[in-house]
């Protein structure tokens, strides 16, 4: 079998807060009696702002290939779900420059009423000050020399929202470094009783990789198609996260955010399913470990039949799926360290002294010993290991 690269081995175990987070939910759905359009998303009543920057103006700036674009793709989920073409406003690359952000973004506000939704995206780059007391997304006509005057803040978005959306309820995601800040923009709403869910690729510490996981994963919520085992016919917020923290953990090695102001609605439906999915499946969108001609690869089984099962081969762009015998792929192993360890963190392939603050499931939040707490990030074991 020809193979285009080897894959290092990665690990990883799904979050002990996720059970937590599922009966939180389960609890407050069952008290929760607001009428079905508060507690599922209705496509018709969405604005839909997308902004997608794979190249910028600023050459210092690392550009993504446009080649097989998942935004663009969310663009046609969106519209295939209901959410009516003037309601939707996607910026690209060039077209997504600070003028036209906030330009477009007030103008989709002002269709906004008490019913209304609104929905943003964004991928691309994203970027702390210095003291990390600010985050921005970057527009194509950014200056990373002066980004607090060029480039657009979350700051921005959240006093724009607050001021100018009159409906109860925002959905905010976005595939980029140091996302997870979105829960910010959440809670400043949060004070203004709009109800904010947060999905993002990244924690608040942390940069993101240059994949689509985290949009290829919202794409399959939204148009009912997971790799997850689903009985009860619904999607739900909690569901959804819970499917992007596991996609983005297996084969991002990378914590990913997931946020609920107090009033949002725990049980809210994103995607109805006109059938169950992954019965007779068990082992649906497990991530495993197979060997071919004595190298080990990180698979992810996306079909099954009986002991049967049909593994993609992960991070092996153009590589066929196969079909295997469970029995010869073998579980992700993967080591963990204690609150208080001292260890070595690598970053850009250098290894610095580092101790562990906290831990979530398989991810240890560090601090470098000799960097300010801005530095702090979330890593997971295949960038630790041992001081010497």
């Amino acid at each position: 079998m020809n193979r285009l690269s080897k894959v290092i081995i990665c690990a990883l175990v799904l979050f002990a807060g996720s059970l937590a987070t599922l009966c939180y939910a389960a609890e407050a759905a069952a008290n929760d009696t607001r009428p079905a359009t508060e507690i599922s998303w209705q496509p018709g009543e969405t604005l839909v702002m997308m902004v997608g920057v794979l190249t910028w103006q600023d050459t210092s700036l690392a550009t993504y290939t446009a080649e097989n674009r998942y935004d663009q793709k969310l663009y046609g989920i969106l519209r295939q779900r209901g959410v009516p073409a003037e309601n939707i406003v996607f910026l690209k690359d060039k077209k997504a420059t600070l003028a036209a952000i906030r330009r477009s973004l007030e103008k989709l506000l002002a269709l906004s009423n008490e019913r209304s939704t609104f929905m943003f995206y964004y991928t691309g780059h994203g970027e702390k000050s210095e003291d990390g007391s600010e985050t921005f997304f970057l527009n194509y006509d950014c200056n990373t020399e002066s980004l607090g005057q060029s480039s657009f803040s979350l700051s921005e978005m959240a006093k724009t929202l607050k001021s100018k959306f009159k409906g109860k309820q925002v959905i905010l995601t976005a595939d980029c470094c140091y996302s997870g800040n979105l829960n910010r923009v959440a809670d400043t709403l949060g004070t203004a009783a709009i109800n904010t869910m947060v999905l993002s690729s990244a924690t608040a510490a942390n940069e993101s990789t240059g994949e689509w996981t985290f949009t290829k994963s919202l794409n399959e919520i939204l148009n009912g198609t997971p790799l997850m085992k689903i009985d009860n016919l619904e999607i739900t917020a909690s569901a959804a996260a819970d499917y992007i923290a596991h996609n983005m953990a297996y084969a991002e090695m990378q914590l990913a955010n997931y946020h609920l102001t107090p009033r949002f609605p725990a049980k809210f439906v994103l995607t109805r399913l006109k059938a169950a999915i992954g019965k007779n499946k068990p082992s649906l969108g497990k991530y495993m470990i197979a060997t071919d001609d004595g190298e080990e690869y990180k698979v992810r089984i996306i079909d099954q039949n009986g002991k049967a099962c049909k593994i993609s081969y992960v991070s092996l762009d153009g590589e066929p799926d196969v079909w295997r015998d469970y029995a010869n792929l073998k579980p992700i192993s993967w080591k963990t360290w204690s609150v208080g360890s001292k260890i070595e963190v690598e970053w850009e392939n250098e290894w610095y002294p580092a101790r562990v603050l906290k831990k979530e499931g398989s991810f240890h939040y560090i601090r470098y010993d000799d960097h300010e707490e801005v530095w702090n990030e979330w890593v997971a074991f295949d960038r630790i290991r041992d001081r010497s």
